[in-house]
């Protein structure tokens, strides 16, 4: 039987008994005798590769949000997406099992995605919105009904003006709508970024640390 991995760092695990594959990076200094913050990370479409959440962490999550201290966990997608019950079951029972074996504040939760994931984003904080303190879908479309959920849930979209699968017009467009409604959302437009360079977005999402750390205080 694996043991939860309790050692700062990156590591490959599997969630017992059917053994899915998820990655978690504990942060330095990572002591079971205080409370952590938790985000829980989506990664992109495409084969999925054993760990690929792994490479969102090490590529993207970690260098981003180091300065957040925080829990990051990203599993691997079973299914063709990850707007559905069946992945929202598995990434809340993720979440879960990692709430029960770490010191996670639950004030202090964050449900971010990159692409298929920032899509997948869109569809489960929609859906749980009293379990994540905040959501931060990057380079992802959200869905035509986004603008009449009624959104308790703070929302951070990172998206750039030069991507080529989801266009910025129609993000931009549901971003202003669910604004003039009141919600708490904020865009953030990149340049000069295409949708297949993540990496290059790893200080964009560094912008969004002041304003999750607003969130959770």
């Amino acid at each position: 039987m694996q043991e939860p991995a309790m050692t700062p760092g990156l590591h490959e695990q599997f969630l017992l008994p059917d053994g899915r594959r998820y990655a978690i990076s504990l942060p330095p200094g990572y002591a079971p005798s205080e409370s952590w913050p938790l985000v829980m990370a989506l990664h992109w479409g495409g084969p999925v590769a054993p760990f690929t959440g792994k490479w969102l962490l090490a590529g993207l999550i970690e260098p981003a949000l180091r300065a957040l201290d925080a829990v990051l966990v990203a599993p691997d997608r079973t299914q063709e997406d990850w707007a559905n019950l069946q992945s929202e079951t598995e990434t809340l029972e993720l979440m879960r099992f990692v709430q029960d074996r770490y010191s996670i504040d639950p004030q202090k939760t964050l449900l971010c995605g990159y692409s298929l994931g920032g899509i997948g984003t869109w569809y489960m904080a929609a859906r749980n919105q009293t379990l994540f303190t905040a959501a931060l879908p990057i380079s992802a479309a959200p869905f035509a009904s986004s603008t009449e959920i009624e959104w308790r849930i703070p929302l951070y979209v990172i998206h750039s003006r030069q991507d080529e699968i989801f266009p910025f017009a129609t993000v931009e467009a549901v971003v202003r709508d669910l604004q003039e409604k009141g919600c708490a959302i904020e865009l953030l437009v990149v340049d000069g970024i295409t949708h297949f360079a993540t990496e290059g977005f790893v200080r964009p999402l560094q912008t969004a640390v002041d304003w999750i750390q607003n969130q959770w205080a």
